[in-house]
């Protein structure tokens, strides 16, 4: 199997997301890593489509290499995650036991039977087998972690990063990079943990449960932020200004950053649901870039372990420490406006809580005395107020947000503390990729 090309000094991990990019550049130091930098700016419109395909490579590496520079980074290694969610395939699949050999023929037809997509030679693919120290020695069957990409998707992500001027090593993937963030910068707080994590992207939620640091289930929820937006738009057409469609979304995007949260004195007396609404009811992946070519080769899983989208303005290119912004002044939980939102967002909220509480019951039904000790958020939403309280309400589970710029040494001098913590939920997976080889 082809070994991901390593690399010494700082690194760039890049997330582009329908919605946001985002930039992280991580040196290795003596006490694990140091953050350096960080970026933040809204992906050019019409260079990605929902899906996640790059339509535009140029543009979009000339909106990339912008971005490093208003970030003041210099760094060209690079390491980056297949955008959107519809061209790459997680899978965790339990097969008999066999010896390599044996797994890399049954593989063949494995990787058929699980991926959406055709897979004969337009798909870079690869596995591993997982390792749990838990695992019973007489147990018949083992689990595979198989991932699963479209050639012209990856081949579209090489030609964007050679169009930023960068140097690619690896392509990962985005739920192991959150993991390797959240549990690998911390693994004593986690180490005996089953742990769930919740990426809620734009267009989709990234969630994975990992027990002792170890994948256990993957699912993509498609449910994200512009639901949350889409319904402000068509609950609050009075509200929202525009005739073209792209204005009325933006300003309805714009509702939801200032005013959209979750008032849990108005859920249901049942305290499962809004009034309202719908019923509510560790191998990382890496594209190997060991040998020059503009042709990506295998996805490796040797080495051990989107699209935010609640926040743009505010995720510019960041303050200066000596000249910080004001503290907006947030609206009341009796502003009439915050009320009207929060009625139009609540049966998201419902269908969003419904996909967490089924995926969460799979797992316990797959996986015999199993138990959640936590939820983390992260990506845009995650910052919506009070959505981590509200899950925590309903699920019984303590519910976190991601602060990866608290845990660890951060020499970020160009932004002010404050914008740092209000971006530090988007930087979970960048920050991920670029410490891909920087921690065990």
């Amino acid at each position: 199997m082809a070994r991901a090309r390593k690399v010494s000094g700082p690194v760039v991990g890049l997330d582009v997301g329908t919605t946001l990019m985002k930039v992280a550049e991580v040196r290795p130091s003596k006490e694990g890593v140091q953050i350096n930098a960080v970026g933040v700016a809204p992906t050019p419109e019409g260079v990605i489509d929902e899906s996640g395909y790059i339509q535009d490579p140029q543009a979009l590496g000339q909106a990339i290499r912008q971005l490093l520079t208003q970030a003041g980074i210099p760094t060209k290694h690079v390491v980056t995650s297949i955008p959107g969610q519809s061209a790459l395939v997680v899978r965790v699949i339990e097969m008999p036991k066999m010896s390599p050999s044996e797994l890399d023929k049954s593989m063949a037809w494995e990787v058929e039977r699980h991926i959406p997509f055709a897979a004969q030679g337009d798909v870079v693919t690869d596995y591993a087998v997982i390792e749990r120290p838990d695992a019973d020695p007489n147990d018949p069957n083992m689990e595979v972690l198989l991932a699963a990409a479209q050639q012209d998707v990856v081949d579209a992500v090489v030609k964007t990063l050679f169009a930023a001027q960068l140097d690619p090593v690896a392509i990962d993937v985005q739920v192991l990079a959150t993991a390797r963030t959240i549990i690998g910068l911390q693994p004593e707080k986690y180490r005996d943990k089953t742990v769930v994590l919740l990426n809620v992207g734009a267009t989709a939620t990234d969630m994975g449960v990992f027990s002792g640091g170890v994948l256990r289930l993957p699912r993509t929820i498609p449910i994200a932020g512009n639901h949350f937006t889409q319904a402000i738009v068509d609950s609050l057409a009075y509200r929202v200004e525009g005739t073209d469609p792209r204005e009325r979304f933006a300003h309805a995007e714009k509702l939801k950053r200032e005013y959209a949260s979750v008032i849990l004195e108005r859920l249901g007396p049942s305290g499962a649901a809004p009034t309202y609404g719908t019923d509510l009811g560790a191998p990382t992946g890496l594209i190997d870039f060991s040998q020059p070519s503009t042709t990506p080769g295998t996805v490796d899983f040797s080495t051990g372990y989107g699209e935010p989208s609640f926040d743009v303005e505010e995720e510019q290119p960041a303050v200066p420490e000596e000249q910080p912004a004001p503290a907006p002044v947030e609206p009341e939980e009796t502003d009439p406006l915050r009320i009207e939102v929060f009625d139009a967002i609540a049966p998201v909220l419902g269908d969003f809580l419904a996909e967490v509480r089924r995926s969460l019951e799979f797992y316990r039904g797959r996986v015999q005395g199993a138990r959640i000790d936590e939820i983390v958020l992260c990506g845009g939403t995650a910052r919506m107020k009070n959505l981590d309280k509200f899950l925590a309400q309903e699920l019984g589970i303590p519910v976190s947000v991601a602060d990866p710029l608290t845990h660890q040494e951060a020499l970020v001098r160009r932004y002010s503390m404050p914008y740092l913590q209000e971006v530090a939920p988007l930087m979970t997976v960048a920050i991920g990729l670029a410490i891909r080889d920087m921690i065990d």
